[in-house]
């Protein structure tokens, strides 16, 4: 799989991890908001739950995307794909050995 269609597949399946921690957060917001309408909970204590339901959500979605970084460097790695840095040392050693040619084809030219 060439490099940009398997960092498209990578920022592709973490959006949707982050979206549907997005999508339930709202969804929990909504119920929050729903006790408060319904007077089971104060506004002042549904600030707060909504600001506890936060800072859990962020947690697992940190979490979760070291964990699905993990997982899809071992996938990779199993896959025996080539890192970004590797893939850059290549291409240094191709641009070295680009210009050694060069100069040897210089040397090498008939003189006039």
């Amino acid at each position: 799989m060439p490099n940009d269609k398997r960092q498209d597949l990578v920022d592709t399946l973490l959006k949707a991890g982050i979206g549907l921690f997005a999508m339930t957060e709202e969804k929990v917001k909504k119920f929050v908001d729903d006790l408060v309408e319904k007077g089971e909970i104060s506004g002042t204590r549904s600030k707060t739950l909504a600001e506890e339901i936060a800072k859990r959500f962020e947690k697992g979605r940190e979490e979760w995307t070291s964990r699905f970084g993990q997982e899809m460097r071992k996938i990779l790695s199993g896959l025996d794909i080539p890192s970004r840095s590797e893939v850059e040392m290549i291409k240094e050693d191709l641009r070295e050995i680009k210009r050694e040619l060069k100069r040897l084809r210089k040397q090498d030219a008939p003189k006039d």
